[in-house]
């Protein structure tokens, strides 16, 4: 039986995910399931987004889920057991106009 604890972790700051994942790890010892359901979205002309906010998005929708998988992976892989789900937005399949996904 374990406490709940909250950690907070803002998936988009790929400089902490490592110390959040073994902050997990060290806490629970092992993630059963990793479920990745970040998604961060913008709404406007693509001209005028700046690229910095491009950069934040593909952080939070792409490099920040992936970075945090590859950092639990190893642990499941050890333990010969575990579930990783992706989830993703409707947006994947289908373009919406003025908006970044």
């Amino acid at each position: 039986t374990y406490t709940p604890k909250l950690i907070l972790l803002d998936i988009s700051d790929i400089d902490c995910i490592q110390d959040v994942a073994r902050e997990i790890l060290d806490c629970y010892g092992c993630v059963d399931v990793l479920i990745n359901n970040a998604s961060m979205k913008v709404k406007g002309a693509v001209q005028s987004i700046s690229l910095e906010l491009d950069k934040k998005i593909m952080d939070a929708n792409y490099f920040g889920p992936i970075t945090l998988t590859k950092a639990i992976l190893p642990n499941m892989i050890s333990r010969r057991t575990g579930q990783i789900v992706l989830i993703n937005s409707i947006q994947g399949k289908i373009g919406i106009p003025f908006r970044a996904a």
